[in-house]
This record gives C-alpha cells, sequence and structure tokens, in this order.
C-alpha cells in the first residue's frame, strides 16, 4: 500500500512540473530534460564495456559535495566509467559539462519500469549517492541485484520521517544502503537508534571540497579589476529578503568596501530592481567593466567559490527563506561570515562556526553594521578570525579519503 502511494505521488509530482513548466522556467527544463533523458542514455551507455560508477547528486550544492569523491575515484579507478545524475536543473544545467567524469544526465523519475531500465542499461558497479537522496525503486533494485550502494555526507535530524511511529516505509530505504558515511555522531546515533549497524562518521565531503578551492585558485580578471586592490564584501547566494537587509547596508556607505553581489538565482527583472534601489554606481559582472563603479552584481554562474578570496566579509543567502547555503565557500578563505537569525540551525557547520565566535546570525542591518563595525575596528580581531576560520575549514578534511578507503576495501565489489 505504501509503495502504491509513493507511485501515485510520483505521477501526481510529474504531472504538476508539466502544467507548471509553461510559466515556471526550472519546471520547464526539468520536463524538457525528463523527457529526453532516455535518448541520451542509451547513446552513452549501450556500447559500454568498462565497469560504471553511478554517482547521483540532488543538486548543485550535493554535486559540490560528491565531486571529491569523484575526483578521488577517478585517480583511484582511471579505466572506469563515472555517470553522473542529478534531479535538479539548478544541479544539472550548471555541472552538465562537467571535466572528469564520462557522462551527465538527468535521472530519469523513480519507478517501477523506469528503474529497471536504467539500471539494465547502467549496469552500474556501484551507486554512490550524495547526502539525501532515497529513492524506492532505485534503492530497491541495487539491492536486488547486490550492487554496492553508498550513501555520503549524510546529516539525520530526530524530526525526520525515518525516525517517527509511521517511518517504517522510509527507514527500510536506508537498510537498502550497503554502507551509510554521516556527517556527525549525533547522525550515527539517531540511525543506531533505529537498529542500523551499517554506518560510520566520514565528516562532511564540503570541507574537502572548499579546500581544494582554497589550493587551487582561478583567478577572475573581471573581479581583480573591479576589486583593484581594495577591501570588499562579498554577498552569496542571496535573495530579495536577504537584500531588504543588505542595499540600506550598502547605501549607508559606513564601510570602505565595494560590494560584490552573487545571487542565488539569476533573475533579470530582480537584478534590476537591486540596482535601481542601490545607490553607489553599480555594474553587472556581463557588461564593460565600469571604472566608478563601486558594486558588482554578478549575473552569470560558476563563480562563487573563488569569489570570496581575500574578501574582509561575506555575508550567506537563505537563512530569511527556505534555509541557508553553502558557508564553507566563504570561511576556508578566512572572512568573518554573517547570514540571517532564522532558517540556519540544522547546518552543523554554521552552529559550529557561530559558536567559535565566526560567524554572527543577524536580525537586521542595524545588528549586522554594529557587528561588522566591531570587528573591523579591532584590528587583531579581524585578523585573528581569518585565521581561526581557515583553520577551522582545514581541520574539518579528510572525509573524502576515509570514504575511498571504503571503496578500495570493497573493490572486489565494483571492478
Amino acid at each position: 500500500m505504501r509503495v502504491w502511494l509513493y507511485s501515485f505521488a510520483l505521477f501526481l509530482y510529474r504531472q504538476l512540473v508539466r502544467l507548471v513548466s509553461y510559466v515556471k522556467p526550472k519546471a520547464q527544463l526539468w520536463n524538457a530534460g525528463q523527457s529526453d533523458v532516455w535518448e541520451g542514455l542509451e547513446k552513452a551507455l549501450r556500447d559500454n564495456t568498462k565497469p560504471v560508477a553511478w554517482f547521483h547528486t540532488a543538486s548543485l550544492g550535493e554535486f559540490e559535495q560528491g565531486k571529491p569523491v569523484m575526483e578521488a575515484y577517478r585517480a583511484q579507478f582511471p579505466t572506469h566509467f563515472i555517470l553522473l545524475t542529478f534531479f535538479s536543473p539548478s544541479g544539472y544545467e550548471v555541472r552538465k559539462n562537467t571535466s572528469g567524469v564520462d557522462y551527465v544526465s538527468y535521472l530519469p523519475l523513480d519507478g517501477a519500469r523506469a528503474s529497471e531500465r536504467f539500471l539494465n542499461l547502467a549496469k552500474p558497479s556501484v551507486a554512490i549517492f550524495v547526502k539525501y537522496e532515497f529513492w524506492y525503486f532505485y534503492l530497491q533494485g541495487l539491492r536486488q541485484r547486490a550492487i554496492p550502494t553508498i550513501l555520503i555526507s549524510a546529516i539525520f535530524r530526530s524530526n525526520q520521517v525515518f525516525f517517527t511511529w509511521y517511518g517504517g516505509f522510509f527507514r527500510s530505504l536506508l537498510q537498502c544502503f550497503t554502507q551509510i558515511f554521516v556527517q556527525d555522531d549525533h547522525s550515527k546515533a539517531l540511525l543506531d537508534s533505529i537498529a542500523l549497524t551499517h554506518v560510520q562518521v566520514g565528516g562532511d565531503t564540503r570541507f574537502d571540497r572548499v579546500v581544494q578551492h582554497l589550493r587551487q585558485p582561478k583567478p577572475w580578471s573581471l573581479l581583480n579589476q573591479f576589486i583593484n586592490n581594495q577591501a570588499f564584501m562579498v554577498l552569496g547566494s542571496v535573495w530579495q529578503a536577504d537584500m531588504d537587509v543588505l542595499i540600506p547596508l550598502i547605501n549607508s556607505n559606513e564601510f570602505p568596501f565595494k560590494w560584490v553581489i552573487v545571487p542565488h538565482e539569476i533573475h533579470a527583472d530582480e537584478l534590476k530592481k537591486w540596482e535601481s534601489a542601490i545607490q553607489l554606481p553599480t555594474q553587472f559582472s556581463t557588461e564593460s567593466p565600469r571604472s566608478d563603479a563601486q558594486v558588482l552584481i554578478v549575473n552569470e554562474v560558476g563563480y562563487l567559490s573563488q569569489i570570496y578570496r581575500g574578501a574582509s566579509f561575506a555575508y550567506i543567502g537563505g537563512a530569511f527563506g527556505a534555509g541557508l547555503h553553502n558557508t564553507l565557500e566563504a570561511s576556508v578563505y578566512g572572512p568573518t561570515v554573517f547570514f540571517g537569525n532564522k532558517n540556519y540551525t540544522k547546518f552543523k557547520e554554521a552552529r559550529d562556526l557561530v559558536e567559535f565566535g565566526l560567524a554572527y546570525p543577524i536580525a537586521d542591518m542595524t545588528s549586522l553594521a554594529r557587528k561588522m563595525r566591531e570587528i573591523y575596528d579591532a584590528e587583531d580581531v579581524f585578523v585573528n578570525k581569518q585565521v581561526q576560520a581557515r583553520t577551522f575549514v582545514s581541520l574539518q578534511a579528510g572525509a573524502t579519503q576515509k570514504i575511498m578507503n571504503y571503496l578500495i576495501e570493497q573493490s572486489h565489489g565494483i571492478k
């Protein structure tokens, strides 16, 4: 009965996406991707004779967590075929040309027939899911075929459905994994409480990813020209709710900064609205450089992880809405981090940064400006926080190696 309800929910989801695709660009992209997915998979896989390592990530954030493991896997097993799938257009459209993998695709929507067709076509020797992906028919199919199935960088909270009296169906999905690597001890304790024994604390691979960014700089000439060796603050992955707080701070001209604004999603009308509300000279990254510009709005993708390098402060968006975005991308470079004071507590790294005084949740422009001034005016505090932030991130790295150690030990199952 529960499987029937799950299948019915997927059917309704597909119909809803088709309906809203006429007015929602992301839904249109997903719908088009699902329509074309089998043709691409057939072409890429039908003549493949190499062992297939299937990596699945929901979206861009999960991709960033999985990328260090993909790269390490490629180095360890150079003759294997790496298949990368996404569920969300926000991941696929940005990373569909990712180097180091053999093929990138949308994941066909879960279902009894779709999962069987996919697994028969791909014939994965190992499946690696990142953080939050639990598809019933795919996981059952992998289990029935005795294919090693690994969940990495997972994190669990007590209010999730797995730990409720009615969560038996969802708990059964966790039993399909051969091994689960969780980020912290709390997650492991929760899984222990429901008698899951194939669990190991591995840490968060995002730390490895951002350390890679730190060690492999990719200078952006436009940014360097705009900054021109001046102090600057990055506003990363921001939404309108964030800009309602930040635009008055920019307009106050209280800090001798240049400002780099990176929206979480690029909507031309919204960005024009921000430009109009900002009183300082402003330019878009896709426009010809302005010598007088004090504010840069980045209206293209792929630069955020490197933009934080050298920033005095960073503000990370999302916490005034559905949830805080990636704070580690900024912290690895050392700037003190700020974000909204609402939806951030479910992110362990954010809680840790706050606990160590390396990040501050703020309620409004006044509290943000006050804390920035307090840190900026005390030069020793300002510099110490930069060193501490870099050290905090560096000490958390190493999850990728733990995962690879397991995969190497189990290599008889993935050759």
